[in-house]
């Protein structure tokens, strides 16, 4: 998904420019975009697209482009904030009830990175992503993992919606970007019945994406499975496998369990004891890195990403790009 068209840099650095442009509406099959404006300035190879503004579903998008050819590679660095934009109209096209939602996303995405096309540029960069859900409530039209939670996807397997929207308290999708590969720092949503969190993260180089996302209950339930979610394929092309190794293990130990002693002891093997501990939302509005989040007791989390792609943490990424991507995020927020 990520061009690769090498940027014209003899033809940049022969002409200077200085440009305005505005656009009404766009042409778009999921997301509305309209009024763009853009000023664009081109100064011996260093071009700046600043600002750059466009409405998108109810929100409005700013942003601050540097594309600099004069130091080779090209240095780009990109500054991209998002003003809260509700989520039933931005996500309307992926089965986001507009009616009973009413939560909210902000954001900023700032990266740096060098290269001549806009995917080298993005497959070399450092900086951080962030999306910020305050408290509102999400409903979905058909069957979608709103919740990630086992019981929630059996219930929309067979009666096609939720019977009540999923209510947010807070909620942040963060990840630290180092030579080009993102990974979650925290991925925290806090919802009235589930703490969801996920590890892992993408790469600009490959286009990949691998994540995990689980939803622990806040309080006891029967078929939970908790177990991850994974989230895998590219771009372009992304999947979700909700039945993963630990479900299936914990359906063989339910099985086993049903064999030797009752029907009802296979239950226990999906039992949910409901020990998620609630976020506390200071951090999670801020912004903050998962080695800033807590429980609303006060208490560190140990269920957030600390910085580390999937890979890294259980010993199979490469070292040195793991202790890396534990240094300290860019504050944005």
């Amino acid at each position: 998904m990520l061009p690769d068209a090498a940027l014209p840099v003899a033809t940049m650095q022969r002409f200077d420019a200085d440009l305005k442009w505005t656009i009404r509406t766009v042409r778009s099959r999921r997301v509305p975009i309209s009024n763009v404006a853009l000023t664009l300035a081109l100064d011996h190879g260093k071009l700046t697209l600043s600002p750059l503004n466009f409405a998108m579903a109810r929100g409005n998008v700013s942003s601050d482009l540097l594309f600099d050819t004069r130091q080779r590679p090209s240095l780009v660095r990109y500054d991209i904030r998002l003003s809260p934009t509700p989520l039933g109209r931005l996500l309307a096209g992926w089965g986001v009830a507009e009616a009973g939602t009413t939560g909210t996303v902000k954001g900023r995405v700032q990266l740096t990175g060098r290269g001549d096309t806009i995917h080298d540029s993005l497959a070399t960069s450092n900086g951080r992503m962030a999306f910020i859900l305050p408290a509102g409530s999400l409903w979905t039209k058909n069957a979608q993992l709103a919740e990630l939670d086992i019981g929630t996807f059996v219930q929309k397997m067979f009666e096609k919606e939720l019977k009540e929207p999923v209510r947010i308290n807070c909620g942040l999708i963060a990840f630290t970007v180092r030579g080009g590969v993102g990974a979650a720092d925290p991925v925290l949503i806090d919802t009235s019945k589930n703490v969801v969190t996920g590890r892992g993260g993408f790469s600009f180089r490959n286009e990949g994406v691998d994540m995990a996302v689980r939803a622990d209950a806040k309080t006891f339930s029967l078929f939970s499975g908790q177990s991850p979610v994974g989230i895998t394929g590219t771009f372009a092309k992304p999947g979700i496998d909700p039945i993963s190794g630990d479900l299936l293990a914990r359906a063989g130990a339910g099985l086993g369990l049903a064999v030797v002693a009752t029907p009802l002891a296979g239950v226990l093997a999906f039992v949910d004891v409901g020990d998620a501990k609630a976020a506390a939302c200071g951090p999670v509005l801020a912004g903050a890195r998962a080695s800033a989040q807590r429980t609303v007791k006060g208490d560190k989390r140990d269920d957030v990403g600390r910085g580390t792609t999937a890979k890294a943490e259980d010993g199979r990424g490469n070292p040195g790009e793991a202790k890396a991507q534990r240094k300290k995020f860019l504050g944005i927020f």
